[in-house]
């Protein structure tokens, strides 16, 4: 019956076609749960789908698009799938959302394995629920200004969905936005402006993505329970180039990732009236950045073991003088920095590693004082005040346990 139905929905649209129907003409007349297999060639949007179907084309040789205005597709209803489809052609216009597919007050929409090209935004999900976004490549209109081009996928009140295998060139975002329970899994995105953006959303796995040459790597602000594991966040761009930047947020576990290639591998403002231990950062590589760790203020609530810290510049960096420092769980991180000895063997050196406010880091509170750095005249300041200090330097950070070699990964 499924092979006869798909049948008669290809031999329809062909007869149709003879007729010079829209696209449009032809979804309006197919019947609900039809298969609309689209052959080779240029169909003319926009297009809206309010009853469940699926609309695939042929080897991406399908092609939808746009005069450059509006949206391409447009989806309000459920159990709509979309496949094997080029879609390009949106409109230009970021009040409106212009975009190759936007899916609106839905559930259970699939968009595997599309181009979208010279789209403003790629894909948006807005108060739609359990769909999935699959293997498909998105790239926004060339602009110069990343912050003029529009979020590759976008998800705004949208809960429980999967954005796996996508790979979005020359976008802004994968934005989520005060949207729950969502997996962002294997994906590559590069040339962008964040790779990820989560914005006030809860129960959020971000897993084995390939972040490269963004403006930022990950970008939290607030939320909760939100995972970060096995990512590579390679490369940031300018002297502010953040791998991942914390803004806020609760129970919040970064774990088994690789940061390199940043001005600061992790930024992190703290709440000052957060309680209990916030953020757990463990089994990283931190390696080759100019910063490793960025504070902006208070440093208090993080649970920061296992990592390796390697040839990174500076290994702790604070905004604010005189903030305060507590309630934190550091221990058992390798620092290439560390000088020690471990004189019973057990792989833990004998002293903490404290990383100290003195004159040749003082560049951290005024940044004027940056065009110095490394300048012999505040290393001579530095080494005197090392040998005899006329005051007791500011402890920035205190790992107790430091290991003694580098893990293996």
């Amino acid at each position: 019956m499924i092979i006869l139905r798909v049948l008669f929905i290809f031999i329809f649209f062909h007869t149709i076609l003879l007729a010079n129907p829209t696209l449009m003409d032809i979804i309006a007349k197919a019947k609900v749960g039809s298969k609309i297999e689209l052959p080779s060639g240029v169909f003319q949007g926009p297009i809206t789908i309010n009853k469940p179907l699926i609309l695939t084309g042929i080897g991406k040789k399908s092609v939808i698009q746009n005069n450059n205005k509006g949206t391409v597709i447009t989806i309000t209803s459920p159990d709509v799938t979309i496949s094997n489809l080029t879609i390009r052609g949106s409109g230009h216009q970021r009040y409106s959302l212009d975009s190759g597919i936007k899916v609106i007050k839905s559930s259970h929409v699939v968009i595997k394995n599309c181009d979208f090209n010279r789209t403003l935004f790629g894909i948006i999900l807005q108060d739609s629920f359990n769909s999935k976004i699959i293997n498909n490549t998105i790239k926004s209109y060339k602009e110069k200004v990343v912050d003029n081009r529009g979020d590759g996928i976008r998800l705004w009140g949208s809960h429980n969905n999967l954005i796996s295998k996508n790979r979005l060139f020359h976008s802004r975002d994968i934005s989520l936005n005060r949207s729950n329970n969502n997996t962002v899994r294997n994906n590559i995105i590069k040339n962008s402006r964040y790779g990820i953006l989560i914005n006030m959303c809860q129960d959020i796995s971000v897993v084995a993505n390939i972040i490269n040459s963004n403006y930022a790597g990950i970008m939290l602000k607030g939320g909760k329970n939100i995972k970060i594991r096995n990512n590579k966040i390679i490369k940031t761009h300018l002297a502010t180039g953040t791998g991942i930047m914390i803004k806020n947020g609760k129970n919040i576990h970064i774990a088994h990732n690789t940061l390199t290639g940043h001005a600061q591998a992790f930024y992190i403002n703290t709440s000052t009236s957060e309680i209990g231990m916030q953020r757990f950062i463990e089994y990283n590589k931190i390696q080759n950045n100019n910063v490793a760790f960025h504070f902006y203020s208070i440093i208090k609530n993080n649970t920061i073991k296992y990592n390796n810290i390697i040839g990174n510049l500076e290994d702790v960096v604070k905004d604010i003088p005189k903030s305060k420092y507590y309630n934190n769980d550091i221990k058992l991180n390798f620092w290439d920095k560390y000088v020690g000895f471990d004189r019973n063997g057990d792989g833990i050196s004998d002293m903490p590693y404290q990383v100290l406010i003195y004159a040749d880091k003082l560049w951290q509170f005024d940044h004027r004082l940056k065009f110095f750095y490394g300048t012999p005249l505040l290393s001579i300041v530095d080494f005197i005040e090392r040998l005899a200090p006329f005051s007791e330097p500011s402890l920035l950070l205190e790992d107790n346990q430091p290991k003694k070699n580098a893990y293996a990964y």
